[in-house]
């Protein structure tokens, strides 16, 4: 009854993009109220959690399947955690907003993997 098209809602909500996009908005907030450091550690920990849900269900977890991008994302991710968790003296104002930043290239780079599609069967 179907002819083999899907069609993607009209709304789609997905924790992962929410959370960066979150994260970055309460980051760069986090520089004015400093309080926000905090909310903006824990979207960083959603939006990880997100990031590997996603590539958990496209079997991409391993050294071979992750790829170049996300592997350099992740790097930047990790050094903006040490940044965030340790910071130097002149970086103690900037902690949210360098996490908040370090979100910014997990996002490009998996928007710029193809997407998972899962396969339409049709009955003759």
């Amino acid at each position: 009854m179907t002819d083999g098209t899907s069609v993607a809602p009209l709304f789609e909500f997905e924790a992962f993009s929410a959370a960066v996009g979150s994260g970055i908005v309460c980051g760069v907030l986090s520089f004015l109220v400093p309080f926000l450091v905090a909310p903006t550690a824990s979207l960083a920990a959603l939006a990880l959690a997100g990031w590997v849900s996603i590539a958990r269900r496209r079997g991409s977890l391993t050294r071979r399947g992750l790829g170049t991008g996300p592997a350099i994302a992740l790097g930047i991710l990790g050094c903006a955690t040490v940044g965030f968790l340790v910071p130097p003296p002149p970086l103690v104002p900037l902690r949210g907003l360098l996490l908040g930043m370090g979100l910014a290239p997990l996002l490009v780079a998996e928007r710029t993997r193809p997407t998972l599609r899962w396969p339409v069967f049709s009955h003759p």
